[in-house]
């Protein structure tokens, strides 16, 4: 017995945009903005960060994977899933930041 279900629905996506608050960006800029020790911004914007936390998340990936791994990163980033601070703030910011770690959390021996 098989049941007879019929599939005329068809699949839309839904797109909401919903601007940056400006608490937003303030955080943003103030926290996980790439910036040079002199204080120049290297993330233009927020999409610039997201690129470049992508790539650095997608540098474990195999070569031939690696591109399309990024993409997918970013996609994610910018519809909603948002890593830890420390690892907004410090994946791919080596050049700017080398003692910095992506690690989220710490372990006291007391």
């Amino acid at each position: 017995w098989k049941p007879r279900v019929a599939m005329n629905a068809k699949a839309q996506a839904v797109v909401t945009t919903i601007p940056m608050q400006e608490a937003s960006i303030d955080i943003w800029h103030s926290k996980y903005q790439l910036k040079t020790k002199t204080g120049e911004p290297v993330d233009k914007d927020i999409n610039a960060t997201y690129e470049r936390v992508a790539k650095a998340l997608a540098e474990v990936e195999n070569k031939s994977v690696r591109t399309q791994h990024m993409k997918n990163f970013i996609w994610a980033l910018q519809n909603g899933a948002i890593p830890a601070g420390r690892i907004t703030s410090n994946a791919g910011a080596e050049a700017h930041k080398p003692a910095t770690s992506t690690i989220n959390c710490t372990v006291s021996g007391t």
